[in-house]
């Protein structure tokens, strides 16, 4: 596989750039068999609600993990969730980054 290196200033253009973006982990000590929240604060440049994608870190998804997910997204943060059938504690990445206003 070929490297690339740009030896200049990267201009990034269009509704998404590197100062929107932020991302992160959360662990989450989850209850049995009951969805289990956790706060997450965000950063945000602007004002509009992130998009926000999550990813939970097991070795057993969908047998123990059967959901994760997130709720009252803000530019300040969002609510989130982890439904799983043990009380492993579990990492679960997280990825936002502010839209562009059509």
């Amino acid at each position: 596989m070929a490297v690339t290196t740009i030896a200049d200033d990267l201009v990034v253009s269009g509704a998404l750039s590197a100062a929107n973006i932020v991302f992160g982990a959360v662990t989450i000590s989850p209850q049995v068999n009951t969805p289990t929240a956790s706060e997450v604060k965000l950063n945000q440049p602007d004002t509009n609600e992130p998009v926000v994608l999550l990813c939970a870190h097991s070795a057993f998804p969908w047998t123990r993990v059967r959901e994760v997910g997130f709720r009252f997204s803000t530019p300040t943060g969002f609510t989130a969730y982890i439904f799983r059938t043990s009380d492993a504690d579990t990492t679960i990445h997280w990825l936002s980054w502010q839209p562009a206003l059509i």
